[in-house]
C-alpha cells in the first residue's frame, strides 16, 4: 500500500512540475461556494491551466504534554500530507478527489472520489467516495482552514471526522429572498459497522468508520444528510443525520442476529461580524446494543465545542500585507457514556495563530483537559502545541 501511495505522489509530482500553472484571484461575480471551506472553496481551483487541477496541503506541528504535573513527551509530528486532484470534464460534469498521507505513511487512504453531475442550480447528482455531511465540520476540516492545531472532540470522537463512505444521492441550493440561501445535501451510503462495539475497548465511533473499496457489511444502506440556512449578514445554522443498521445481521442470505440502528444527530452554527468569528457544533448518537453489552457498553454518547476567534491585528507584517494576527478560545465537552455519571472529558483550549497569507497559518496553543473515568475518577493534563499548515 506504501509502494502504491509513493508512486502515485510521485506521478502528481511530476505531472504538476510539467505543467504551467497561472495565478488568477477568485472571480466575485461568481456566486458563493456551495459550502464555504468545502471541497469546491480551495486555492488550487483558481489557478486554471487546463481541465485539470492539482493542489493539496500539508500539516506539521509539535507537541509537549503534562499528566497530573508529570512530563510526559515532546514530539514533532509530520501529522498530514494532502494531494487534491479536481477535473472540470465539461461545465456541468466535476471529479474530484483526495489522496490523504497521514501521520508520515503510517495511512495512506483515498479520502474523497466523487463525480458530480449538476442539472439544475437546486439538483446536482453525486456518486463516489464522499464526504458525509454529519455536522459542518467533517466538510471543511482542512487543517489551514483550522483555526487551532487539533480538531474539535466531538467532530471526531462523536462524529468521526474524517467520515467518507460511498454512497450516491444529490445536494442543491435555493436562493431566498434578500440573498438568504437554503442548501441540503442527502445521501444513501454504505454506513458505519460493526467495529464500533467489537473493537475491545468500548462503544467507540471511529473504530466503525467504513474502509472506502469494501462493501456494504450488512447489504443495508445508511442515509446521511445535512439542510443549512445560510444568511447574507455571515450567519449559518445547520442540522444533519446518519442513521442505519451498523451491525452484520445476514450472512449468506441468513439472518443471524437482529437488526441494530445506530443515529447520529448533528447541529452546527457559524457566525461572522467583523473580525470576531463564532463557530460551534453538537452531535449526539444513539446506539442500539446486544442486550448481553447493555451496561458495558454505551448507549448514548453526545458532545459540543463552542469557540470564539478575534482577528486582533491584520496587515501589520510589511512583506506580507494579507497578514492577520488572531486570538481564540474553544470549550468542548465529550461524553462517551450519558447514563453513566463519568466517562467524559472536559477541554479548554486558548490560542493564536498568525495567517501570513490567507492559506498558510502558524499556530500556538495551550490545552487543558479534565478526564473522567466510567467511576468519575478525575486526571488532569495540560498540552502545549505548536503547527504550520499550508495549502499548495
Amino acid at each position: 500500500m506504501r509502494r502504491i501511495g509513493v508512486w502515485l505522489m510521485m506521478t502528481i509530482c511530476s505531472a504538476a512540475a510539467g505543467a504551467q500553472v497561472y495565478e488568477s484571484p477568485q472571480d466575485t461575480t461568481q456566486p458563493p461556494p456551495f459550502v464555504k471551506g468545502g471541497i469546491y472553496d480551495r486555492p488550487y481551483l483558481f489557478r486554471p491551466s487546463s481541465r485539470l487541477a492539482i493542489g493539496g496541503y500539508a500539516e506539521m506541528m509539535m507537541r509537549s504534554e503534562w499528566a497530573e504535573g508529570v512530563h510526559e513527551n515532546l514530539s514533532f509530528e509530520a501529522r498530514r500530507f494532502n494531494i487534491f486532484i479536481f477535473s472540470s470534464i465539461s461545465p456541468y460534469i466535476k471529479l474530484t478527489s483526495e489522496l490523504e498521507f497521514e501521520h508520515g505513511t503510517e495511512e495512506i487512504k483515498i479520502e474523497t472520489a466523487l463525480l458530480d453531475l449538476q442539472l439544475l442550480d437546486e439538483l446536482t447528482l453525486r456518486g463516489g467516495i464522499l464526504l458525509s455531511p454529519l455536522g459542518k465540520f467533517n466538510l471543511v476540516h482542512d487543517g489551514p482552514r483550522n483555526e487551532f492545531t487539533d480538531r474539535p472532540l466531538v467532530s471526531t470522537r462523536i462524529i468521526p471526522a474524517t467520515l467518507s463512505e460511498v454512497g450516491f444521492g444529490g445536494y442543491g441550493v435555493f436562493t431566498l429572498h434578500d440573498d438568504h440561501r437554503l442548501t441540503y445535501e442527502a445521501y444513501l451510503v454504505n454506513g458505519l459497522n460493526d467495529d464500533i462495539i467489537l473493537n475491545g475497548d468500548g462503544t467507540s465511533m471511529p473504530e466503525g468508520r467504513p474502509r472506502a473499496f469494501e462493501e456494504d457489511n450488512n447489504g443495508s444502506p445508511a442515509f446521511v444528510g445535512r439542510l443549512a440556512w445560510q444568511a447574507e449578514f455571515g450567519f449559518e445554522l445547520g442540522a444533519s443525520v446518519h442513521t442505519g443498521v451498523y451491525n452484520t445481521f445476514k450472512k449468506e442470505g441468513l439472518v443471524v442476529d437482529d437488526r441494530r440502528r445506530l443515529t447520529i444527530v448533528a447541529l452546527d452554527g457559524e457566525f461572522r461580524c467583523d473580525r470576531l468569528l463564532l463557530q460551534g457544533e453538537f452531535a449526539h448518537a444513539s446506539i442500539e446494543i446486544p442486550p448481553s453489552l447493555i451496561g458495558l457498553f454505551a448507549e448514548l454518547q453526545q458532545g459540543f465545542y463552542a469557540q470564539a476567534v478575534y482577528d486582533v491585528l491584520q496587515g501589520f507584517l510589511p512583506m506580507f500585507p494579507q497578514s492577520t494576527l488572531a486570538a481564540g478560545a474553544r470549550y468542548e465537552v465529550v461524553d462517551f457514556d450519558a447514563r453513566v455519571r463519568g466517562d467524559h472529558v472536559r477541554r479548554l483550549t486558548v490560542g493564536t495563530n498568525l495567517r501570513l497569507v490567507p492559506d498558510t497559518v502558524i499556530k500556538l496553543d495551550y490545552q487543558h483537559n479534565w478526564i473522567f473515568d466510567r467511576l468519575n475518577n478525575e486526571t488532569r493534563s495540560a498540552v502545549i502545541q505548536f503547527g504550520v499548515a499550508t495549502y499548495f
